[in-house]
């Protein structure tokens, strides 16, 4: 199908659709032939159902033999955050030039048990070895057969997980075990000392669609609490 997008400013438009190759010094309004044609999107072999930000499907298009697609929902797709800067006319997927990307944004964990969140947006901060941390989240066990879990659906995106882990100061003096699986198979474990300084690890993914991060005790719990927690992470 064949329609006419009249009075369209291509410096809009490349704000809100995905192609390259095109650039303008400034924003001009031009009437354009596309074509509509139920083009699919397909990620990894998941069709995607393109959505603007109220909600509303977006459907891509042909203009002079390229296919736009809409940036935000294929951005998003893709675990990249996406931000438009309506003043320079510029698309940020991902991190902005000098700010580091927040990995619970990228591929936060979709489910948690026996954990809390802790996000710089919300001046929250749980500290490890004297230091403060943020954008991550505190694990906590309270009895002798209990387990915290963070569970992620890493849906084969990425080649590893990066993170530093270490006990919460100032919180009951007691080891701990963490287990990281990768589809349902353990792929990574380290014992947690509460007197060693937070560590950061680095885990291969190699793929995976799905990783729990697990904490167990060390030792039988009875009438305490005991804390570790997990932030600086980075997904590659």
């Amino acid at each position: 199908m064949k329609e006419k997008l009249k009075g369209i400013a291509i410096g809009l438009l490349m704000g809100v659709l995905l192609t390259g190759g095109i650039s303008y010094a400034a924003s001009r309004s031009e009437t354009i032939d596309v074509f509509y044609d139920n083009i699919k999107i397909f990620i990894d072999g998941e069709e995607l159902d393109p959505r603007d930000g109220d909600g509303e499907k977006v459907e891509p298009f042909i203009y002079n033999g390229t296919t736009y697609l809409p940036v935000r929902a294929v951005g998003q797709a893709v675990g990249k955050s996406v931000d438009w800067d309506g003043v320079e006319k510029v698309v940020y997927l991902g991190a902005k030039p000098g700010d580091t990307e927040n990995w619970l944004d990228v591929c936060g964990p979709y489910q948690y048990k026996e954990c809390k969140e802790y996000r710089l947006t919300n001046n929250a901060y749980f500290t490890m070895s004297g230091k403060k941390y943020t954008n991550g989240y505190t694990m906590y066990l309270w009895n002798p057969a209990g387990t915290a879990e963070a569970l992620y659906n890493l849906n084969g995106r990425f080649n590893s997980v990066s993170f530093t882990v270490g006990h919460i100061d100032d919180t009951t003096r007691a080891d701990a075990k963490l287990n990281v699986y990768l589809d349902g198979i353990i792929a990574y474990t380290k014992d947690l000392k509460y007197d060693d300084l937070a560590q950061k690890v680095t885990i291969p993914l190699n793929g995976a669609l799905q990783m729990k991060i697990e904490l167990v005790s060390e030792e039988p719990l009875n009438t305490y609490d005991l804390y570790y927690g997990i932030s600086d992470g980075k997904f590659e």
